[in-house]
């Protein structure tokens, strides 16, 4: 009895030691991650072992999707591969919301004065990854318009009336948070041929594209109608 008892403690001191190399050296390795609990070049399954707690949403070969909430706003974590090497990731809104701009902003205090401000958007540069942002109205909610009786279309009379019930408007907004390896970043840049190869939820990491803007009308509360996104600019004329 005594001899186990004079092993077992030699065992415990030399399994603690471990316990604490391997504490160290998980928060040495987190120091070295590029987005979340991943590195670029991360196989898929590398990746669905660090979002072990999460449950997927959707997934194919070059892609991986989980349902999330960045800032309180319901979003879409998504992660890209190519040849089953992690290349990019992103928080996009799930649907539009009220306040999408709480992603940029949580983006700006994470990281600090962008490197670059777009047009649309914001840019952070580092050696390994490039960072990017955007916030952007994609739909308008028009409630219990009053049209007069026309000859035209519904269209024509919104046209007619929409600068007064676009002070009355709901606007709602999507959001994209992106993280993108700086040597694919990169090549994308330098190719004539940008974005023939992106998949894509990476064309709209990528700010390439966005959700399709629409103008909705609510009438008496119970009629929805849409209008197409090429009616926007000749309404906002």
């Amino acid at each position: 009895m005594k001899t186990v008892v004079y092993l077992t403690l030699p065992i415990l001191i030399f399994l603690t030691g471990c316990a604490s190399i391997s504490k160290s050296l998980s928060e040495d390795d987190k120091a070295d991650y590029d987005f979340r609990n991943t590195r670029w070049g991360d196989s898929r399954q590398r990746v669905l072992l660090a979002e072990k707690d999460q449950q997927v949403y959707q997934r194919t070969d070059d892609l991986l999707i989980y349902r999330t909430k960045v800032a309180g706003i319901p979003a879409l974590l998504v992660y890209t591969f190519n040849d089953n090497k992690l290349r990019a990731a992103s928080y996009i809104t799930e649907k539009p919301v009220l306040d999408a701009e709480k992603m940029t902003k949580m983006c700006v205090e994470e990281h600090g004065a962008p490197t670059e401000k777009l047009k649309e958007g914001m840019i952070w540069r580092t050696p390994d990854t490039v960072i990017y942002t955007h916030a952007y109205l994609s739909h308008i909610t028009l409630k219990q318009p009053r049209f007069d009786r026309t000859n035209g279309s519904l269209i024509t009379n919104v046209v007619r009336n929409y600068s007064r019930l676009k002070s009355k408007s709901t606007d709602r907004w999507d959001g994209v948070w992106s993280y993108i390896d700086a040597e694919f970043y990169n090549e994308k840049h330098k190719s004539k041929a940008q974005s023939t190869d992106l998949s894509l939820y990476e064309k709209m990491l990528f700010g390439i594209i966005k959700r399709n803007e629409n103008i909705r009308l609510s009438i008496n509360s119970r009629i929805s109608v849409a209008i197409p996104q090429e009616q926007i600019n000749v309404i906002g004329k």
